[in-house]
Parts: structure tokens; C-alpha cells; sequence
């Protein structure tokens, strides 16, 4: 394999995984908006749209493994915590608040899987998060009509103010995992060197990155 190849499939992974922990910040903001739902109608469309994240995982984890990646089983930190605050904070206001806490979420997902899946990735890559993205966008447009139903929608004051929150929200998240992502991408070149060295060396630099990991924690 070439430095190249090593470089490119090292930078999709670490998409790639950003994405899949994106996918897993909104399991755990949806499972906060379905307990707390009191409307049984829509309680049912966010285990059905759950769902579809939970399908993500399984299928972005498959590709990731399949491009000789790790697929990341976590949320994002802190921004994960931070969207599961926003949602918890939104169950405290009823069922219209816990909707328009979903979809300042739900914006962000939409976006940047929206941006993904114009990147111009290789084919199996690019129709795995088109049909990702069309989800996200079926999820968004069904919160936004919903508001719509019960007068919180993109004309009213409190929508106008959510749209503000949105957008601040998702330039604030996106910001964050991008400094995660570009950990990843590193992490993964360092990975990828590794396998092709002896076991001697492999056991040093193993050694070296987990003393480097310790004292991060520590400080």
C-alpha cells in the first residue's frame, strides 16, 4: 500500500467515524426525547427514526472495518454531552419544547451528513451516506412540519428563536468534532505505520503512545 493510499484511507476513516459518532449522539438524544414524549404518535416516529441511526452505526461500522478501519463506538466529547444536554433541557419544557430541542439537533446531523455525501467519495462510500443523508433529511422535515402543526414553526417568535439557537448549536458541535476528527486521522496514519513495522518496534511505540495517553489524563 502507498504512503498515499495510507494518507487517503486514513483521512476517510476518520470521517467516517466522526460520522458514526454522530449517529451515536443521536441515539442517546432520541432515547431522552422518546421517554419524556407524552404524545404517543410522536413518540413512535422518533423510535422509528432511532432506528434509522441505529442502522447507520451498523453500516457505517461494516464499511469502516471494510477500508481496514476501527469503528469508534462513542459519542462525540464533549459536543455528544453537550447535544444530549440540549435535549434533556428541552424534556423539562413539555412535548413542544422537547420538538424544538430535536431539531437544533437534528440540524447538524442533516448538514453534515448533507456535506459528506457531497464530497466526492468513491462510490460505495458516496451511496452509503446518500441514503444516510436522505434520512437525516426525512427526520428534519418531520420535526419542522410538526412545529409547523402546533405553532412553533419557522415564522413564529419561538421559531425564529430556535433557528438562532440551531444554527450557533451546530457551528459550535461541528467546530468540536472537528478537532476530534483531526485526532482520529492521525491516530489512524500512526495505526497504519504500525502494522507494517516488526513486533518489536510495534510493542515500543505502543508502549510510548499509552504513557502519552496517561499523562493527558492526568493534567
Amino acid at each position: 500500500m502507498t504512503q498515499t493510499t495510507m494518507t487517503g484511507n486514513a483521512a476517510l476513516v476518520a470521517e467516517l467515524n466522526d460520522l458514526l459518532q454522530l449517529d451515536h449522539d443521536a441515539v442517546h438524544a432520541y432515547t431522552i426525547a422518546i421517554d419524556s414524549l407524552s404524545n404517543e404518535s410522536w413518540r413512535q416516529s422518533l423510535v422509528r427514526y432511532r432506528g434509522d441511526h441505529q442502522r447507520h452505526i451498523e453500516e457505517l461500522s461494516a464499511h469502516i472495518r471494510s477500508l481496514g478501519g476501527t469503528p469508534v463506538e462513542l459519542p462525540h466529547i464533549p459536543s455528544g454531552v453537550f447535544k444530549s444536554a440540549v435535549q434533556a433541557a428541552g424534556a423539562a419544557g413539555g412535548d413542544r419544547a422537547i420538538l424544538l430541542a430535536f431539531k437544533s439537533n437534528e440540524g447538524q446531523v442533516r448538514d453534515k451528513y448533507r456535506r459528506a455525501a457531497d464530497a466526492g467519495h468513491p462510490p460505495t462510500t458516496a451511496e452509503l451516506l446518500r441514503r444516510n443523508a436522505n434520512d437525516e433529511a426525512t427526520h428534519y422535515d418531520w420535526v419542522s412540519g410538526t412545529l409547523e402543526t402546533i405553532g412553533a414553526g419557522a415564522d413564529t417568535t419561538i421559531g425564529k428563536a430556535e433557528a438562532v439557537f440551531e444554527r450557533v448549536h451546530g457551528g459550535a458541535a461541528t467546530a468540536l468534532e472537528s478537532v476530534e476528527k483531526a485526532a482520529m486521522t492521525g491516530a489512524g496514519r500512526i495505526r497504519r505505520r504500525i502494522r507494517s513495522t516488526s513486533p518489536t518496534i510495534k510493542a515500543v511505540v505502543g508502549v510510548g503512545l499509552a504513557v502519552m495517553v496517561v499523562r493527558r489524563l492526568l493534567r
